[in-house]
């Protein structure tokens, strides 16, 4: 059994490994919950039959393992319907928590325009829509499946995620950056690879590798330009490679597609916690 009382004793990185999140983000959440359980419960009310501990290692061993609310009902021992209504909760009480930081990642309003950033896009699948035209809105065709885009800015300085944008699958990748950055001044200078060329008319200061054609290959000096960038920009793949250890984005996205952008935005806030 996945309860509190088994992994509370376990070394930092070892806990991390388990939940998703460091000791110390849990012990805030906690403390979050036990207030507005305490608040929900003021005049009366029947009590959890979990622990508000047990009830936040469910909801984290969701999005770490993504089990069905079914496994999570029989591994907690409660009803699974019981397992959803917790799961919400906890999703509520963590978006008012990171209300601020959501702000700011959604809405791009704190990129530094002296620091460089990095953009990529990865995609996440998604079941199959029974209508043939959301089907074909979600279809990827370089994945050669349906899926959701996530794509992410990173400073590349701090690390952190400042910006997060998505859209479906069907859409290119220099779509969705423009569509989420009309905003933004164009002195802010990206890094990003071969999908978005053409980004030096909107942002004049950013790189994308060069390119080589039929007739015109790459001198050394070009290939020393990408492999320069390439190793500025692996960067931002591995925080694709970090969101993605929540299985909640690696493995085909169940639930309903209005619920996706607030988990994956939060996942988000745990990784510029964690910094």
């Amino acid at each position: 059994m996945m309860m509190y009382e088994n992994i509370k004793d376990y070394n930092d990185r070892k806990f991390k490994r388990t939940v998703g999140i460091p000791r110390v983000l849990f012990e805030i959440f906690a403390e979050t919950m036990s207030f507005s359980l305490k608040k929900k419960h003021k005049k009366g009310g029947r009590k959890p039959k979990l622990s508000v501990e047990n009830i936040l290692v469910m909801y984290l061993k969701y999005y770490r393992d993504y089990n069905t609310f079914f496994s999570l009902g029989n591994i907690f021992g409660i009803n699974e319907a019981n397992a959803y209504r917790w799961i919400k909760w906890c999703e509520e009480i963590i978006s008012i928590a990171f209300k601020s930081m959501i702000n700011e990642i959604t809405n791009m309003t704190k990129i530094n325009s002296m620091h460089e950033h990095l953009v990529d896009v990865t995609e996440c699948s998604v079941q199959r829509s029974k209508n043939q035209e959301i089907q074909r809105e979600y279809y990827s065709g370089k994945k050669k499946k349906h899926t959701i885009k996530i794509q992410i800015i990173m400073d590349e300085i701090t690390k952190k995620i400042v910006g997060i944008a998505f859209d479906k699958g069907s859409v290119h990748d220099f779509k969705l950056f423009k569509n989420s950055t009309t905003n933004l001044n164009s002195s802010i200078a990206f890094l990003a690879d071969n999908g978005y060329l053409g980004i030096q008319e909107i942002f004049s200061k950013s790189l994308t590798p060069k390119k080589k054609s039929k007739y015109n290959p790459l001198s050394d000096e070009d290939k020393e330009f990408n492999k320069l960038i390439s190793n500025i920009r692996i960067a931002v793949e591995h925080v694709n490679c970090q969101l993605k250890t929540f299985r909640i984005l690696s493995e085909r996205y169940r639930s309903r597609l209005e619920t996706f952008n607030l988990r994956a935005t939060l996942i988000c806030c745990f990784y510029n916690f964690c910094l």
